[in-house]
């Protein structure tokens, strides 16, 4: 490993007002299984961290429940939404409206490729990964055209599919082992002690967190540079009982990587999730003369309980970057309130500024409601 560089300068994050965005919810919520369905969705010891795909391409969506994952149309889905908020009828479920349903006991993750072709389905505590054409199933055939395993007790923490080589793909594993693989394809072990992984905007590198050291590698895995990771106003130095883990990696912009990480205690309690955007005042962050500059959040997730969901289910970030608005949509699994954070860029003194965007429209805030118990 070369001499980390060193962060230039850690700046609490910024909240801005604008009224410049608002969301207009399409329809009422619609149920993944019929309403008669009585047992839970997903087992609360055990939720799934990725249980939705959505298929621009082939307007498609692809969701999990408590026994397999359908896939239906995004159009069959809209209206049926549509429907149950003019109607009140609350026969309809996706289930019901998928195109194919198939079986599989606790899927864990649903990934799909970046050409939208393969849908990559991993399921909780098993070290096997399932590959199946999204064309096929269409035609309603649900076995997987192919399948790989992890080794040993390994089992699938987060797959990453690659951006530019459309058919290979990062896996990493619940013991921080990292796999790159090849559809149909054997896998390959790439490093170990890994807390976090992600590809850049085209998919030329690869951001790898490990401990305090964030690594860009080249797509082979050669180490271009290495970053130290700030946490110096979040954890007091001479308190050795807890450490700070990234539990997530975004890579949306040439100049920008979002971190989340959250205190692990020495019990192994995870505490305070906070976002941190380590971006490059002068270009690309994957330029070794850049001087990177954090801006962190402490506060994003205003509801945030810890112990919401059980200890190690992580990753727990979701976001999504709307490149035409310059605008990332977060969410976190352990937030209780205000579930939708918007992120954005270009809105203060500079351009390459990121703040949390709070909408002055409170009838045009995103909102997921809670779900009754």
């Amino acid at each position: 490993m070369g001499t980390p560089i060193e962060i230039e300068e850690e700046i609490e994050g910024d909240h801005i007002e604008t009224t410049d965005f608002f969301f207009d919810k399409i329809g009422d919520s619609i149920p993944i299984k019929p309403p008669e369905h009585v047992n839970p969705e997903f087992d609360l010891q055990n939720p799934p961290s990725l249980p939705l795909a959505v298929s621009e391409r082939s307007h498609l969506i692809f969701v999990a429940h408590s026994s397999g994952f359908c896939v239906a149309k995004t159009k069959d889905v809209i209206d049926a939404a549509k429907e149950i908020k003019e109607s009140g009828k609350k026969g309809v479920c996706i289930q019901e409206l998928s195109v194919v349903d198939v079986s599989f006991e606790k899927v864990h993750i649903l990934a799909l490729s970046t050409n939208e072709s393969t849908l990559s389905v991993s399921l909780s505590h098993s070290p096997d990964i399932h590959f199946f054409s999204v064309q096929s199933l269409l035609d309603k055939e649900v076995k997987p055209s192919f399948s790989c395993s992890l080794d040993g007790s390994n089992y699938v923490k987060d797959i990453h599919w690659a951006k530019k080589a459309e058919n290979s793909f990062l896996v990493l594993s619940n013991l921080g082992k990292l796999y790159s693989g090849v559809f149909d394809g054997r896998l390959q072990h790439v490093m170990d002690n890994v807390d976090a992984v992600e590809w850049s905007v085209k998919g030329k590198f690869v951001a790898v967190a490990k401990e305090s050291i964030l690594s860009i590698l080249s797509s082979k895995f050669k180490e271009r540079l290495c970053i130290s990771l700030s946490f110096k106003s979040w954890v007091d130095e001479s308190d050795v009982q807890c450490s700070v883990k990234v539990d997530s990696i975004r890579w949306v912009r040439n100049d920008c990587i979002i971190l989340g990480c959250f205190q692990l205690t020495e019990d192994g309690k995870e505490e305070n999730y906070r976002v941190q955007v380590i971006r490059s005042k002068d270009g690309k962050i994957t330029d070794a003369a850049s001087k990177p500059v954090v801006l962190s959040f402490c506060d994003l997730f205003a509801g945030l309980v810890d112990d919401i969901v059980p200890f190690g289910n992580g990753p727990y970030l979701f976001l999504s970057y709307l490149k035409q608005c310059e605008l990332a949509i977060t969410a976190n699994k352990k937030n209780t309130d205000q579930h939708i954070v918007l992120l954005g860029w270009s809105l203060g003194d500079e351009e390459t500024d990121v703040a949390v965007v709070d909408i002055n429209r409170d009838k045009w805030l995103p909102r997921i409601e809670l779900q009754g118990a």
